[in-house]
């Protein structure tokens, strides 16, 4: 098994889980928005701060929620799962954000 990164949402909220090679939990990290960008972009240094951490208790990864996205520590993609993936995108920055459709992107309707 490959060495990954799931990103999984449950009742507890959005988690990063590491696994081993072995298909062992290494560690839980809550997830906030800066983390789960750092995931979905650089990932160097995910798994760094060590306050997020929540004890595994030997639970597996399935445990921890539904899976949205796995990665390789390479950041391939494993697995994906579409709908629950853009619906945590939403929830977590487009809906505290800019719209590219709203009025601020298109420019005012006042002749400016």
């Amino acid at each position: 098994m490959t060495p990954r990164l799931e990103w999984r949402h449950g009742p507890a909220g959005d988690i990063l889980v590491i696994i081993d090679a072995d298909g062992h939990v290494g560690d839980a990290l809550a997830a906030d928005a800066s983390l789960i960008s750092a995931f979905l972009t650089t990932m160097h240094d995910i798994g760094l701060d060590r306050t997020a951490t929540i004890p595994v208790d030997g639970r597996s990864h399935e445990s921890w929620g539904d899976l949205v996205l796995s990665r390789a520590p390479s950041g391939e993609v494993i697995e994906v799962d579409p709908e629950l993936y853009w619906d945590r995108i939403h929830r977590l920055y487009r809906s505290r954000g800019v719209d590219f459709d709203s009025q601020i992107m298109r420019g005012s309707d006042d002749g400016k």
